[in-house]
């Protein structure tokens, strides 16, 4: 019994590590919406001190600002949005893309 659990444990979180089932990769990205569209600003914007090409190339790249760009959009500032990335706007919509694709094929479709 325990044996079986560990491994239906280890199977699970593999799924969700690897984002490979539609189910949980709507929950994942879901959850990063709403954590996103919830916490306050103040947070997300103290990340620009976490840009890992800042750190290695010591300058920022393309995507630098896409998070704190994201957040300025889920909160309705468009103008903060593009000032932190324009490439925020189409992420966002491609992630909204994604939680309905994967919510649609996970729970709706009809299994054959």
């Amino acid at each position: 019994m325990g044996r079986k659990l560990i491994f239906d444990l280890k199977k699970i979180s593999s799924r969700i590590f690897t984002l490979s089932y539609p189910r949980y990769r709507f929950f994942v990205f879901l959850i990063v919406l709403i954590l996103l569209g919830i916490l306050p600003f103040s947070i997300i914007e103290k990340t620009h001190e976490f840009s890992i090409c800042s750190v290695i190339l010591g300058k920022f790249c393309f995507s630098a600002g896409i998070t704190r760009g994201v957040s300025s959009l889920l909160k309705g500032n468009l103008e903060k949005a593009i000032n932190y990335n324009f490439l925020s706007i189409p992420v966002l919509i491609i992630l909204i893309g994604f939680v309905i694709y994967d919510f649609y094929k996970g729970f709706l479709k009809k299994k054959r």
